[in-house]
């Protein structure tokens, strides 16, 4: 068995990655994601991982079965653990994966959704992917279960992994500050974009599905507080108060603790301008990006936060927190606004729609900046570092 798990460099590697961070929702009869940037993450890494290397084999592993093609795909490297509450529960401590390390031949495990691996046998090797410690930093916006299980076990699990890979230098500064992790065992690999991001999407199709405004401020992302929708509103009715007829448009999932803006007595004059959809198909996205006139993004705090490179990649000017690491993520091709005050946020919104030299100018610094971020990139750099806890190289 140590044998099998020593990574030796003699033949193709065996990695196995844990899928259950990856949720699937089923739209107009189409299975897609079903969670924010880890999902996301999860399903392009693993299948550019297939694309850029066919000598590597990579096992994926979940409770149940598994719809989207990323399992259709897996030509036989999948293994689907029934769907029991016991198992459900079993993964949190890692009792079914020694058994599926030794019968797969498995060199490493990757945890892909935060953190994870550590009750392993300490002679499997593992890399853990942490996207962020928010239930750490601001547990007042997550459920209580997520900010137990973090003060529980993301230290035991860090601690044990052979690597931690983290989306951005901040998360990783974090990390190195609270004493949770050392430098030599972190690498920071950010997030790539999809290529059906691009300017200029507009179809008749899409027109005729949603009823939105003519021009709209975007947002997209989990509907939770985090992602700070009431100072969004607020710098929206400032926009009004302000002569600036312009809609918002919120996309997201369902999420914890989400209250709809258009409940509120006090915005009924806004409703008109306001549009909330869910559940919004894949292939719909790109094109709510295009049309926007600017996308904004003042959540309190993000790993990485992936929607503002999508817009980026759509040629839509962005908007974003001056916190966390969004300002390494745009660098300096967006505005960069205080999340804690409408005001600055309407005031920077206010400068992007009504100063078009302004607007062209960040378009065309979000579409480079954009170009720089590459699922591929990610994956080959994912690689690098199951090469090197694997073969030391």
């Amino acid at each position: 068995m140590a044998a099998v798990q020593s990574c030796r460099n003699e033949r193709p590697l065996r990695i196995g990655i844990l899928t259950d961070g990856l949720e699937e929702r089923h739209v107009d009869g189409a299975v897609g994601i079903g969670n924010g940037g880890v999902g996301v993450y999860i399903y392009n890494l693993v299948s550019h991982l297939r694309q850029i290397d066919p000598v590597n084999q990579y096992v994926t592993i979940r409770v149940g079965g598994g719809g989207l093609d990323l399992y259709a795909a897996a030509n036989g490297k999948h293994v689907s653990l029934h769907r029991s509450r016991w198992n459900r529960l079993a993964r949190w401590v890692d009792v079914p994966y020694p058994r599926i390390v030794r019968e797969r031949g498995l060199d490493l495990l990757h945890y892909p959704n935060q953190f994870g691996g550590a009750f392993l046998p300490r002679r499997t090797k593992r890399v853990v992917t942490l996207h962020d410690i928010t239930p750490i930093l601001y547990p007042g916006h997550h459920p209580r279960r997520s900010v137990l299980g973090y003060r529980a076990l993301m230290r035991r699990s860090l601690s044990a992994a052979d690597h931690i890979i983290v989306d951005a230098g901040h998360t990783a500064d974090d990390l190195v500050r609270r004493g949770v992790a050392v430098p030599e065992k972190l690498s920071v690999i950010p997030l790539g974009v999809a290529g059906s991001f691009r300017p200029g999407l507009r179809s008749e199709a899409f027109a005729a599905r949603y009823d939105l405004p003519e021009r709209f401020i975007l947002t997209v992302g989990v509907l939770e507080p985090r992602k700070n929708h009431p100072t969004l509103v607020a710098a929206l009715q400032r926009l009004h108060g302000k002569g600036e007829r312009v809609g918002l448009v919120i996309v997201g999932r369902d999420g914890w603790r989400w209250q709809d803006p258009r409940a509120d007595p006090a915005l009924a004059h806004l409703r008109p301008w306001l549009r909330v959809y869910r559940n919004v198909p894949d292939a719909d996205l790109p094109e709510f990006y295009a049309r926007a006139a600017v996308f904004a993004y003042p959540s309190f705090y993000e790993g990485f936060g992936l929607p503002v490179v999508e817009a980026m990649a759509s040629g839509t000017p962005v908007v974003a927190s001056n916190v966390s690491s969004l300002p390494e993520v745009v660098g300096p091709a967006a505005l960069l606004a205080d999340p804690r005050d409408a005001g600055d946020l309407a005031a920077k919104l206010l400068s992007v729609l009504r100063d078009a030299a302004l607007h062209d100018r960040l378009r065309l610094a979000g579409l480079e900046r954009g170009r720089s971020y590459s699922w591929r990139q990610t994956a080959q750099r994912t690689l690098a570092v199951y090469e090197r806890v694997c073969r030391g190289a």
